[in-house]
């Protein structure tokens, strides 16, 4: 049997993750050998997870188990699912009523808020790192705690087998191909960069021809000027997350409230009728399950090859995301010919940042903390030395009280 533990499996928004199992058609056949087990902090929500899950799954032959013990979830467990939000949606709108507060996007994987997020979940992460290697040293970890690439980094650092994964790419290539009316998986292409932050600088049909010259000897029209204009600054197509640099987004005070509005609203549904799919559920876009985590699991358990876009460490501990083939135990790295273009000044800006925020992380100091603020484009120079300053006694006040790894929305 093929254990798969999910953590934080008790979020109401876990529906969404259970809706793209049973629709793969890769596992499909290899359901009947699954225990799935779901594991969260929150009983009522977590019973009608799991209630749902057994009413969707259970024509294939999956057991599934719920438990609010972290130990028991993780006992034999070959493959992990690491989706706890530690904190919970409400910490996320805390960290995102600080950002909105200094001038800043709110945004959890980027800027403050997203460093404020890695300072607070630093302890908990690397207990719950140790407890995972402590109990299943061998299963395979699929890391979604944003900010994804830092949080990654903890969990490598003790020696875990882990990715993160995220569909932002993949979502890129799909728009650029909408936009120029061509199936998508005809497509060859390469990715560089880091969570949220990257490029895509070649995209090629299967006969070799150059969609990003094809795109500038195109006419201007609305759904191709996007790419026009970063291809001509870039040298490469963007992903959405490059607004937050170039001054092109306007300020936004973040999703967390509202996001908690629908998980309670959800988790109502669910436990009045945990047979039925809550309708609420399709206000939420979760690409990231259909289109990343269920494919890479399934690509794990031997179901199917999957050419993915993952987190992985490839210097040390900073974590780049690269396009990668995964089939079992295996992940080969899918080198490309070298790309030029301006888009490699701000990888390496991005790569400057990352390792301030690294450094910070290993030696909080309003200094390292301030360092890392100041690089990452999106805190205002006056607002550095604040921010850096709050972000510290916040991680100093939660340094007295012991870490919680109970997994929640």
């Amino acid at each position: 049997m093929t254990r798969v533990s999910v953590l934080g499996g008790s979020s109401p928004f876990t529906v969404a993750l259970i809706n793209a199992i049973e629709e793969s058609k890769a596992l499909s056949h290899h359901l009947h050998e699954w225990v799935l087990i779901l594991q969260g902090r929150n009983v009522q929500n977590l019973d009608a997870v799991a209630h749902y899950a057994r009413h969707r799954l259970g024509g294939f032959g999956t057991s599934v188990i719920s438990t609010t013990d972290l130990d028991a979830a993780l006992t034999d467990a070959e493959v992990v699912i690491v989706q706890t939000r530690f904190g919970g949606l409400e910490a996320r709108a805390n960290d995102e009523l600080f950002a909105s507060e200094l001038g800043c996007i709110a945004d959890e994987t980027l800027g403050p808020c997203g460093l404020l997020s890695a300072f607070r979940q630093i302890r908990p992460v690397d207990h719950l790192a140790i407890r995972m290697k402590a109990i299943c040293p061998g299963a395979f970890v699929v890391n979604m705690i944003n900010p994804l690439s830092l949080t990654t980094a903890m969990m490598l650092r003790r020696g875990l087998a882990t990715v993160g994964i995220c569909e932002l790419p993949l979502a890129t290539l799909q728009a650029f191909a909408r936009a120029l009316r061509i199936d998508p998986h005809d497509l060859y292409w390469s990715y560089e960069g880091l969570n949220h932050r990257g490029f895509i600088p070649i995209v090629r049909t299967r006969d070799g021809e150059d969609l990003l010259q094809h795109v500038l000897r195109l006419a201007p029209d609305t759904a191709t000027q996007k790419y026009r204009d970063d291809i001509l600054r870039l040298g490469a197509i963007s992903t959405k997350y490059f607004a937050l640099f170039d001054g092109r987004s306007s300020h936004d005070k973040g999703r967390a409230v509202a996001l908690i509005s629908l998980r309670d609203a959800i988790a109502k549904d669910l436990i009045a009728d945990p047979t039925r799919r809550p309708a609420r559920i399709a206000e939420r876009d979760m690409p990231w399950y259909a289109q990343a985590v269920v494919p890479l699991v399934a690509a794990r358990v031997g179901a199917q090859g999957y050419d993915a876009t993952i987190n992985v460490a490839v210097d040390g501990l900073l974590v780049h995301e690269r396009r990668a083939r995964v089939l079992g135990d295996r992940i080969d790295i899918l080198e490309t010919a070298p790309a030029n273009g301006s888009f490699r000044d701000w990888l390496a800006a991005f790569e400057h940042h990352e390792r301030l925020c690294l450094a910070a992380l290993s030696d909080p100091t309003p200094y390292t903390i301030g360092a890392a603020l100041e690089a990452d484009r999106i805190t205002p120079s006056d607002k550095v030395r604040a921010a850096a300053t709050r972000i510290f006694q916040i991680w100093r006040d939660a340094a007295s009280n012991p870490p919680t790894v109970r997994g929640q929305q």
